[in-house]
């Protein structure tokens, strides 16, 4: 996910309610996220008040509740106290995000080789994941955006017999949804494409790549540390290209861990570089770049880097090859930027310069700043370092 995927783990205990679910009509959203890319995982989101949610047709349903009828009389007394995080019904064996607070909160599940069916009864299609050992297994994960007093009653699990839900293994992570302070942040810099387009070889036709995620995309781009990155589709060992000069914060490239198990969230590869502009005589850098300050830039999920921490690098050069480390459904590039390196920090938007002019390598910061034609990928579409290739069908 990138460096500011820092979230509690939960807990989860079996539990048995009579369940009075309510419909609930949302309108349909335009989504910023590529399912197919997504495989063998389930997202559903419930935000009262915004008409951009739709639920989806696999989940049971989501049900109202009212604190009072667990015990708690007001906003000030813990809803952790005597209620699970993840509830599992003994008898139904039903799989339910609790949410007793007052604010909203994301839930991340996996189960792992368990066959979980859906609400109408179709097994719903497994995912895999891959630990830094090389264990590799089938698993589903969900990601929910539940609202205030509300459960989610997302699943069926199949319990073979002689076996029971205690056998199940569940990996969970529950936190409060850490929304962005100001979602329309834009840094006035310019950046270059960060994957190579060119063909190796003579008359090879330049690489376009599909953009999987974009800003506010359902999968993992809602949070303050992630909300206007960039997903794209692209084979490992991809060459991955310096989006304007800069020096590298930190490259670190030791995990091999992929797939969709909750516990990818917290471990992947990746590069941070600092754009700077220097001086023509190779003296000082200038961190204020675009007349906006600091401006950071960050690949994620990358197989191997070709730089280390302090290294000097000019636009257009290859400082790595793209992977699928981390929580990684398949190979592609996170790609997303900072005003701060820190580890907490919001991502800031910022736009692609188109390169029709066709320069490459070698250009400087202030060169590709004074060119005219910008672009912010979206999912659907296919890029390459001149902007849209290809729209496909409508998400």
């Amino acid at each position: 996910m990138g460096k500011n995927s820092r979230r509690k783990k939960s807990n989860r205990k079996n539990i048995k309610r009579n369940k009075q679910l309510k419909p609930v009509t949302i309108a349909v959203r335009k989504s910023n996220f590529v399912s197919e890319a997504g495989p063998g995982c389930f997202i559903t989101r419930r935000s009262d008040g915004n008409d951009r949610d739709k639920s989806p047709d696999w989940m049971i349903g989501w049900e109202d509740v009212d604190p009072e009828d667990f015990g708690i009389e007001d906003d000030t007394e813990s809803a952790s106290v005597g209620v699970p995080d993840i509830a599992l019904d003994p008898e139904d064996c039903t799989l339910t995000i609790c949410n007793l607070e007052t604010y909203f909160r994301v839930a991340y599940v996996t189960v792992f080789d368990t066959t979980v069916l859906g609400a109408h009864g179709d097994e719903l299609t497994q995912g895999t994941t891959t630990d830094n050992d090389g264990k590799s297994m089938s698993c589903i994960t969900f990601i929910v955006l539940c609202p205030p007093c509300v459960f989610a009653h997302l699943c069926y699990l199949v319990i073979p017999d002689g076996n029971d839900l205690s056998d199940v293994r569940i990996e969970s992570d529950v936190s409060k949804w850490q929304r962005h302070p100001k979602p329309s942040d834009e840094h006035p810099f310019r950046i270059g494409f960060p994957l190579q387009c060119n063909g190796t070889t003579p008359g090879t036709p330049p690489k376009s790549f599909l953009c999987t995620q974009g800003e506010d995309g359902e999968l993992t781009h809602f949070f303050s540390g992630n909300l206007h990155a960039i997903d794209f589709r692209c084979p490992v060992g991809t060459e991955l290209l310096a989006v304007a000069d800069g020096v590298i914060v930190e490259a670190k490239d030791k995990n091999t861990l992929t797939g969709i198990s909750v516990t990818n969230l917290f471990e992947w590869n990746s590069i941070l570089l600092q754009i700077q502009n220097f001086e023509e005589d190779g003296g000082d850098q200038i961190n204020n770049v675009g007349g906006d300050g600091p401006l950071f830039v960050e690949f994620v999920h990358i197989s191997k880097s070709r730089v280390k921490a302090g290294d000097r690098v000019k636009r257009g050069q290859v400082i790595g090859y793209s992977g699928s480390v981390g929580f990684s459904p398949e190979p592609h590039l996170h790609f997303s930027a900072f005003r701060s390196s820190d580890a907490e920090a919001p991502t800031v938007r910022v736009l692609f310069e188109s390169c029709n002019n066709g320069k490459g390598e070698g250009i400087n910061n202030q060169e590709i700043n004074s060119a005219s034609s910008t672009f912010l990928p979206r999912a659907g579409e296919r890029y390459d370092a001149n902007g849209i290739v290809e729209s496909l069908a409508e998400l």
